[in-house]
């Protein structure tokens, strides 16, 4: 009960933080919402802020990526899993952003197809970890659930989970940690910070594609540095297919590793 506590007043202390100058609701992944005074915390007639206008609009017509610099990487034709053959994100005070492309030949499951977005949002190698997918084991914030259900696009309202194992360690280690009030139980390895339905992220898929917001303060815990990293994984029968970044598999590197995406704040 008190961990519930916890979180609905973390919930609250967010909502608060996105209407504390002017009665407009918090911005949400599909729509181009105006937000006013986010959080300066000033009285209404006080406020100084700039209007926000979101970038990109979740909804499954791509065009407007058109209008942004985001960073980019394509799949190695001579890596270990291939089935996602383009990433692109990009990130503004409020939201990172991402675009994907994949192999319709390999993602032929469709019953339930987990999607993973893995998250160094300090842009520190002195925390997070996980090792396995990329060569840089600094993810601090993993966010999981299915691109496909019942063979139809989802709306991608992902579960947050936190990494509670060695600084840049490697393993199946996410679940509560220690953030925001919460401590890791060594007999409990899995545990959400906030779980699937909680409005933290949004998708929409069409075609081959599949875009996604990721609103940056419902990450608990997290202290966004104005670069991140950020890789995404696709699977089949939760075994992963699709892997970006990645890399060729040489002698040197057998599961074709490279480092997670290196996306700048927008100025």
């Amino acid at each position: 009960m008190k961990k519930i506590m916890t979180i609905a007043a973390m919930l609250a202390a967010v909502m608060v933080s996105f209407s504390s100058c002017k009665k407009d609701e918090k911005p949400q992944g599909g729509g181009n919402t105006v937000v006013t005074c986010p959080d300066c915390g000033q009285p209404e007639d006080d406020c100084t802020c700039n209007d926000y206008v979101q970038a990109i609009t979740i909804d499954g017509n791509f065009d407007d990526w058109a209008a942004v610099t985001p960073a980019v990487a394509t799949c190695n034709p001579d890596a270990k899993y291939t089935a996602l053959t383009t990433l692109k994100a990009y990130m503004d005070d409020f939201y990172v952003f991402l675009y994907v492309e994949f192999d319709e030949d390999e993602i032929v499951d469709r019953a339930w197809t987990p999607f993973h977005v893995y998250m160094n949002a300090d842009n520190s190698d002195a925390t997070g970890g996980f090792g396995d997918q990329w060569s840089d084991a600094n993810a601090e914030f993993m966010f999981e659930t299915a691109i496909f259900g019942s063979d139809a696009f989802t709306t991608w309202d992902a579960a947050l989970f936190k990494w509670w194992g060695d600084v840049g360690g490697s393993g199946w280690l996410w679940t509560e940690g220690s953030v925001a009030g919460f401590e890791h139980s060594s007999d409990d390895n899995w545990g959400a910070l906030l779980g699937e339905g909680s409005g933290i992220t949004m998708g929409a898929g069409n075609g081959n594609a599949f875009e996604i917001s990721i609103l940056k303060e419902m990450v608990l815990g997290a202290e966004f540095a104005e670069t991140i990293g950020v890789g995404v994984d696709i699977q089949q029968s939760w075994s992963s297919v699709g892997v970006l970044p990645n890399a060729a598999v040489t002698d040197d590197n057998t599961n074709g590793l490279a480092p997670k995406l290196v996306v700048n704040l927008a100025k």
